[in-house]
């Protein structure tokens, strides 16, 4: 009650008085003024370098500024009551590590942010506000996100050209011969002729001079188009439909077959896991927001 009544006296002043500033807006028994709103508001570009995940607009009205003053409080207060609490060490320390990165004294660094129009003090602030979204995004938001592989996968064919999301390894042996030594009828039967072969180790005179090669373990997506199809519609333990390659046919025993992601796909998949987090983040925070909100008083006087 007395600090309703005190804020009715502010308020009340700021009206009734010719003032410089005036009360933009308030959470619990902080005050924000119209000129710490505009200042954030001018300085966007900068602060959007030093939290891209906080400023996420290119501009934003004197209210969405507001908002994002109030949220950061809201932030703070939640932390603060999980044990968690950003000193002015840890961020000096940040600070420190960034000099270091980039190869900067301090008065450098100064120079540089006086280059971008704010001051060291609002550098700290924002530093520790970046450094508080992270904790309240990495142990209040990022459990609540839920992204399947098949999701991924989803999103990956949506995009893509290729429109493939998995590939096979095989593990492969080549039993080939000279086209020269088989007449047609031979050609087609020599699966069959193989697999016999390798059950009771008899093999036709015809297909005497057969070689065989152990080629090991290939990825669908190194080996030919034309070896590539052959070896998508045989099974394990099974030999390939007879392929010509360089005047020999090939008949490809398929140890084994495995299924795996493929390249193209593993290469999209954490930019593709990394917006549809982001997409989902946020908007798990505007709810979360909005909910816990509800236990704080907020005045909007703009």
């Amino acid at each position: 009650m007395k600090f309703l009544i005190l804020l009715t006296f502010i308020l009340s002043t700021y009206t009734h008085s010719k003032l410089i500033d005036k009360v933009a807006g308030v959470i619990n028994d902080k005050i924000f003024t119209l000129s710490e709103v505009e200042r954030v508001k001018n300085t966007i570009p900068v602060r959007k370098e030093i939290a891209p995940f906080i400023f996420t607009q290119d501009k934003y009205s004197n209210k969405e500024v507001l908002r994002l003053l109030q949220n950061s409080f809201i932030i703070k207060n939640k932390l603060e009551e999980l044990g968690f609490i950003v000193s002015d060490d840890q961020v000096e320390d940040r600070i420190n590590e960034t000099q270091k990165q980039l190869q900067l004294s301090r008065d450098q660094l100064l120079q540089f942010l006086n280059s971008k129009g704010i001051t060291f003090n609002e550098y700290f602030e924002i530093l520790r506000d970046a450094m508080e979204y992270n904790i309240f995004n990495r142990r209040i938001i990022a459990p609540l996100v839920t992204i399947t592989d098949q999701e991924l996968k989803t999103e990956y064919y949506k995009n893509t050209k290729s429109k493939k999301t998995i590939n096979y390894i095989y593990e492969v042996i080549d039993y080939n011969i000279k086209k020269d030594k088989l007449q047609k009828e031979d050609i087609a039967r020599m699966p069959s002729v193989l697999e016999k072969y390798i059950e009771n180790g008899n093999l036709p005179e015809i297909y005497s001079e057969i070689e065989m090669d152990s080629l090991g373990k290939l990825a669908g997506e190194d080996v030919p188009k034309n070896i590539r199809n052959v070896l998508r519609n045989t099974n394990e333990k099974k030999f390939s439909k007879p392929i010509l390659i360089d005047n020999r046919y090939h008949s490809f025993y398929l140890i084994s077959k495995k299924i795996i992601d493929s390249k193209d796909f593993l290469r999209a998949k954490e930019a593709i896991y990394n917006r549809l987090f982001m997409e989902r983040s946020m908007k798990l925070s505007k709810n979360w927001f909005s909910r816990e909100a509800l236990n704080y008083y907020i005045l909007d006087n703009l």
